[in-house]
């Protein structure tokens, strides 16, 4: 009997950690504390939340993908940058975020932010014209950071972007901990290995980094 349950326990058990969080968000958090967290008032007053999106230079009408949208801090400008007639993609990975940012752009009278439930490994986009994927302090936390790049680009139009800020590895919150580390050289030749190279650095801050890949 022994002998019988053994196998199955660690089949189950296997099953168990495929289907896991912990196999595709490094990090984890409820959405409540996450909520919480990003929108600390100390944290969105050091954003730049304004010269970011400025950087983007989108223009009215643009389809833009929030990848990893969080509480929907950026929903608001994103909005504002594309126009009426633009579309902003909101994705996460927790419904209790998108509820969130549902609320929130309701709130605020906004029309043309879409809710989207992602995966661990795959945005799922509605849409394969996105002008612009933004993926704003979100990187790190993705166990399998190239396949996720590589995935994300599907989405984009012949023309489309990504814009990535992450945290400087030796001046961020997680210095000491190399998973949770995005370096600019490993981000240059993940992008150039699904065809993308970098066509811009914007000035942040010492401790953030913000570059812009187009195709090649």
């Amino acid at each position: 009997m022994l002998r019988t349950i053994r196998p199955i326990l660690i089949v189950v058990a296997m099953i168990g950690g495929i289907a896991s969080p912990a196999a595709g968000q490094l990090a984890a958090r409820p959405a409540e504390e996450w909520i919480k967290l990003l929108d600390s008032p100390e944290r969105v007053a050091g954003l730049k939340i304004d010269e970011i999106v400025a950087a983007l230079h989108l223009k009215p009408g643009s389809v833009v993908a929030d990848l990893g949208a969080g509480s929907g801090l950026f929903a608001a400008p994103l909005s504002q940058a594309v126009g009426e007639k633009g579309t902003v993609y909101a994705v996460d990975i927790d419904s209790k975020l998108l509820d969130h940012i549902n609320e929130r752009v309701k709130q605020q009278g906004i029309g043309n932010v879409q809710t989207v439930l992602g995966q661990f490994g795959d945005p799922k986009l509605p849409s394969t014209n996105v002008d612009l994927a933004f993926i704003h302090d979100v990187l790190h936390h993705i166990e399998d950071k190239p396949g996720y790049l590589k995935q994300a680009v599907r989405y984009l139009a012949p023309s489309g972007r990504i814009a990535i800020v992450e945290p400087d590895a030796n001046k961020g919150p997680h210095p000491d901990n190399p998973k949770l580390q995005v370096t600019k050289d490993e981000l240059d030749g993940w992008m150039a290995n699904v065809g993308f190279v970098r066509s811009e650095e914007i000035p942040l801050s010492e401790a953030k980094w913000y570059l812009i890949y187009r195709r090649k």
